[in-house]
């Protein structure tokens, strides 16, 4: 690895499941980054945290975090700063989901995956945002989905909505934290490798055989752009969303 974010304090939400969150703190302490890693399950993430501290010469922390409880959070980023400084790179990959048709959405659970989802994408960006201006650098990457552009194919209105909605934060932010000197962009996976998708392959078959490259993506495949995009390579890009579904959706 090239060592690109040596020196940066990077936080990643929902980090400590088996998909693209774990594979992107890896990333980005492979890159020499010291790593915070937050998960709603508590037990799970200070068992990920150790285990990615024993594979990487960066620093990892493992801290519990439910995204959509301000107070919490208000904890986790005092912690950081006293323990390692103020955040460099934010990743908001925290998400939940539910299937089912619009009118069967109960609307507690509308609520809970907007709350995951969405707005608190927005309360981290904007607890972070202020020790970012100071410092005059940082960079964001909001954990969108493919979901945004196609809608919910799936049945999943409330998700569908908010990783749309997620897309339109990414560029005002972008907007209004450039002059600042801080970036802002969004990734939008689809079809990518989880416990899920096994659980589910043989119905998803159909959907595997409609992505041009034939397969569905790896966590690692995502988390390599994020990396990229949180470094000083991408120093000229902000407000982009960047689709990795192995061209399933291709935007116009």
């Amino acid at each position: 690895m090239t060592g690109r974010l040596t020196g940066r304090v990077a936080l990643v939400t929902g980090a400590a499941g088996d998909g693209i969150g774990r594979a992107t703190a890896w990333r980005l302490g492979q890159e020499g980054a010291t790593v915070v890693v937050t998960d709603v399950h508590e037990g799970r993430t200070a068992a990920v945290a150790d285990a990615l501290a024993d594979e990487l010469e960066a620093a990892v922390v493992g801290l519990p975090l439910d995204v959509s409880d301000r107070a919490r959070v208000d904890v986790v980023l005092a912690e950081v700063h006293d323990r390692f400084g103020p955040v460099d790179v934010l990743v908001n990959n925290a998400a939940v989901n539910l299937l089912g048709p619009v009118v069967d959405v109960d609307p507690d659970d509308w609520d809970r995956v907007i709350a995951v989802d969405l707005t608190a994408c927005w309360y981290l960006i904007r607890a972070v945002l202020p020790g970012m201006y100071e410092r005059g650098r940082g960079a964001i990457v909001n954990v969108s989905s493919v979901a945004a552009w196609v809608g919910s194919t799936g049945g999943e209105a409330p998700y569908a909505a908010a990783k749309s909605a997620l897309l339109s934060l990414t560029r005002t932010v972008a907007a209004e934290a450039g002059p600042k000197g801080v970036r802002c962009n969004a990734v939008a996976p689809g079809f990518i490798a989880s416990k899920f998708l096994e659980r589910h392959a043989a119905r998803l078959d159909d959907h595997r055989q409609a992505v041009p490259l034939r397969r569905f993506g790896q966590p690692e495949e995502v988390a390599g752009l994020i990396a990229f995009l949180a470094s000083d390579e991408a120093s000229y890009i902000t407000g982009e969303a960047v689709n990795v579904s192995g061209g399933w959706y291709m935007r116009p």
